[in-house]
């Protein structure tokens, strides 16, 4: 396992060396490696944002217990585990267009 120190610093550590790589590099191959390196740094540095974000909620939520006790969450409340994804909004739920057919035909102007 990686010390915390380290593994905070690594998204950095990625995108230094990706800067470094576009800027000294004359290559195209290194300037792609370098790219590929911030990009990855930065996708890296926000997939943890975001998991911090919803531990903080799903800790506010279950009221400062932490995620160790999940497992033990009732089935009631296993729907609102933030391991639980939401349902998806299906177009059945929404109501159906009116085909022409069953719309009324406009009416004619009389001259």
């Amino acid at each position: 396992m990686v010390p915390k120190p380290i593994y905070e610093l690594l998204p950095y550590v990625y995108m230094g060396l990706g800067m470094i790589g576009v800027i000294s590099l004359e290559t195209h191959w290194g300037k792609l490696c370098g790219v590929i390196l911030i990009g990855a740094g930065i996708v890296i540095q926000q997939l943890r944002a975001r998991n911090r974000a919803a531990d903080r909620l799903f800790r506010k939520r279950n009221h400062g217990h932490s995620a160790s006790l999940e497992p033990a969450l009732s089935a009631a409340e296993e729907s609102h585990s933030r391991r639980s994804m939401p349902e998806p909004h299906s177009r059945r739920s929404m109501p159906e267009p009116q085909s022409r057919r069953s719309m009324p035909e406009p009416r004619s102007k009389r001259l």
